[in-house]
């Protein structure tokens, strides 16, 4: 992470627009996983034989970052017309399994009006709100969930939740808080002379990347030419954020995800314009702390394992982090066993719970994933008399995983195993005998309902010590190998013997903190911080 970070610094200040705000950083998380390709491939290419032949599946993707690493041919299966249209029939075909009619929808807008100028012309326009608000920038469901939940602390404040996509509105938001789309805000005249003048800056920068090998690498794949188009279509939505401040009495901003350029955008617009903003994640950890800066005023830590990482791991000033969750545990839907409820009888738990998660983002196979954890998992719950449940992500879909686990486990195995998707609520958690993922955030969520969690530490998704953090709080229980999934019964044996952590729990934040900080910024944050 420190080689990603020395990276990501050449393009520091290099592309700035007319309101101060660096629109490199604004990107360039998004070829993080690229880089980190790209330093696998380092250590692929020095096994490879100079007199091999190399093949590929298919042409691009990391097979064109070697073929540039090692300055050889990477032949490619299939590479006539006829197959290149089954791949891409192929690939929507895929998609149409994975997801919900509404979902493609919510994906093709992401790609064709990701500047709002289509949606903008059907968006319903608000009259602006009447009292000061707490403005609340979400584009995922789960991050309008937890920023709910804050705003259930603080019901004489107002907070407008505005929406970057339609995932953003599901959650039931409590009477304090309206609700609206940022198309509603946005404008279909393009800020010419400014895109003319980044896209500018952008042609000397990617010039100057030639210094930088791994930038070289990408600049070379084609992997940094969706910059300008990314630059253009963020400059829209940037006026459209403009407007909403401009428009509302924006007293405050509460972000849950500032790595998605679209939600923290209004984050830089409100600090330029000295309006207090603070910072949450909406899981138990945000690793992307160790290649970016705290772009809010303060952040809301909701544990002391959270802020332990920030500070240990992540390098943040304490000055910044705060305690501060937004419930004495993590919101749930409804009901099930918490921290000082009579936790359920074993035997009443009938299912272990495997917390599926989109490997795809980090360039994993799925195939891979559920081949070498799901038979053994069966093979455990048959021999104890118990079930599978695979409890996916919500950027999962139902079908295309189901025809995942029908081909890697067995005819007899599949009958074990339930698929559920939606949110996970506490009545899917008042069932788990025990919960196993690979470095999900819903080990928290286990500990908070009394469930041991197993993390498979052989299986990182990415290198930002999740596990390790997680074991350090005694947030869940690392497996080194698959086979110590056998060993689950034993362990949890153990776990129902020994005291329950509560590191990784935090007494909610204080209203009249909360309030202070939202709408009057930072003021001696540390020395009232409530404790965990």
């Amino acid at each position: 992470m420190r080689q990603v970070r020395e990276v990501f610094s050449m393009g520091r200040d290099r592309l700035m627009d007319e309101e101060g705000i660096d629109w490199w950083g604004l990107t360039n998380l998004d070829i993080l996983q690229d880089i980190l390709t790209l330093q696998t491939l380092r250590r692929v290419a020095a096994e490879i034989s100079p007199s091999a032949e190399l093949w590929a599946t298919r042409s691009g993707g990391a097979a064109g970052l070697l073929a540039i690493l090692l300055e050889r041919l990477v032949r490619a299966f299939g590479e006539d017309g006829l197959s290149r249209a089954a791949t891409k029939a192929l690939h929507y075909a895929g998609l149409a399994r994975r997801f919900s009619p509404a979902k493609i929808r919510e994906i093709f807008l992401d790609k064709y009006d990701s500047g709002y100028q289509w949606r903008s012309r059907f968006a319903k326009r608000h009259a602006p709100c009447a009292e000061p608000v707490v403005l609340v920038p979400s584009a995922y469901g789960n991050v309008s969930r937890m920023a709910a939940a804050y705003a259930r602390l603080l019901p004489e404040q107002q907070f407008l939740t505005v929406v970057t996509r339609q995932s953003g509105r599901q959650f039931v938001p409590p009477r304090n808080v309206q609700l609206r789309d940022l198309a509603g805000y946005a404008k279909a005249d393009p800020p010419t002379a400014e895109i003319t003048s980044l896209l500018a800056q952008w042609a000397k920068l990617r010039a100057d990347m030639d210094s930088s090998p791994d930038l070289r690498v990408l600049s070379q794949a084609g992997r940094l030419n969706a910059i300008p188009g990314w630059i253009r279509n963020g400059l829209f939505a940037r006026d459209a954020w403009r407007e909403v401040l401009r428009l509302e009495p924006v007293c405050g901003v509460l972000c849950g995800d500032d790595s998605n350029r679209y939600t923290l955008l209004p984050v830089l617009l409100a600090a330029r314009r000295n309006i207090p903003t603070v910072d949450f994640h909406h899981g138990a950890l945000d690793g992307r702390y160790l290649l970016k800066d705290l772009p809010s005023h303060l952040y809301l830590a909701k544990s002391e394992m959270e802020r332990d990482y920030l500070l240990r791991v992540c390098g943040l000033p304490a000055e910044k982090v705060v305690m501060g969750a937004p419930t004495a545990v993590s919101p749930l839907p409804s009901g099930g066993d918490l921290p000082g409820k009579p936790p359920q009888k074993t035997s009443e738990r009938t299912s272990a719970i495997f917390f599926s998660e989109p490997y795809e983002i980090p360039e994993i196979r799925t195939e891979e994933v559920y081949r070498e954890l799901l038979p053994p998992l069966c093979r455990l719950v048959r021999e104890n008399g118990r079930r599978l449940i695979i409890k996916l992500h919500p950027f999962e879909g139902r079908s295309q995983r189901s025809k995942v686990i029908r081909d890697v486990v067995s005819a007899e195995d599949s009958r074990l195993v339930t698929v559920v998707d939606g949110p996970l609520t506490e009545e899917l958690l008042s069932q788990a005998w025990f919960g196993i993922t690979l470095e999900s955030t819903t080990a928290l969520n286990c500990l908070q309902s009394g469930v041991q969690c197993f993390l498979c530490g052989w299986m990182p998704l990415v290198p930002f010590q999740y596990a390790q953090q997680y074991a350090r709080f005694g947030v869940g229980d690392v497996l080194q190998r698959v086979e110590q999934i056998a060993d689950i019964p034993r362990r949890l044996e153990e776990f129902r013997n020994r005291p329950h952590p509560q590191a990784g729990l935090s007494s909610a934040a204080d209203p009249s903190l909360l309030q202070r900080w939202l709408t009057t910024g930072l003021q001696d944050p540390v020395g009232a911080r409530p404790a965990s």
